[in-house]
């Protein structure tokens, strides 16, 4: 490396792939917005049972015994389901293409190439978390469900007409004990 050169190319070239990662991700999370089951955190001047129009979706709001968020959204389509796991899928696969590019390139210090391996490590684990997570609450009564674990926050969407306390505290297990994520953290959805 040149003297007085702070960052080199395979350097630059990471960090512009982690900036596109972290944009997918955030676009992901955006779009899931835009169908009303947002990331927001639960507005405490809400109140149980108040309805907002968003989107052509009812979204009614609640707070659980201990805090963390639970809305209820009727959307118009019946395969919310397939389209949440296939748009989930698409944004993984856009991030380990990105991944493998970085590793197949030649001019990467083994560094940069460590960092992707534990980031591509780090989506593999979240992918099975989040599996295992859907196929405990599926086993545990619930129609259907989708996991979407982020950086700080798991977003857990049920399918359900509303969800009594033991079920949430059920879903609240599942996630705690198959992530790690304390309970503040992590926020319900039922769509009917």
């Amino acid at each position: 490396m040149k003297k007085g050169k702070v960052f080199g190319k395979s350097q630059l070239a990471l960090a512009i792939m982690v900036v596109a990662l972290g944009a997918a991700v955030w676009l992901n999370m955006k779009y899931s917005s835009a169908n009303g089951i947002g990331t927001e955190a639960n507005n405490s001047s809400k109140y149980l049972g108040q309805a907002e129009f968003v989107n052509g979706s009812n979204i009614v709001s609640s707070a659980s015994s201990d805090g963390s968020a639970v809305e209820t959204a009727t959307t118009p389509t019946d395969d919310y389901f397939a389209n949440a796991r296939a748009d989930r899928k698409k944004t993984r696969e856009e991030a380990a293409e990105l991944i493998e590019e970085t590793l197949k390139d030649a001019k990467l210090d083994d560094a940069a190439k460590a960092a992707a391996v534990t980031k591509a490590a780090e989506i593999a684990e979240r992918m099975e978390q989040e599996a295992s997570a859907e196929s405990l609450l599926k086993a545990k009564g619930f129609a259907d469900a989708v996991v979407v674990i982020g950086d700080n926050d798991v977003n857990v969407i049920v399918k359900s007409d509303g969800l009594l306390s033991s079920q949430t505290m059920q879903i609240q297990d599942v996630i705690t004990s198959q992530t790690g994520v304390e309970l503040g953290k992590i926020k319900i959805v039922t769509v009917k």
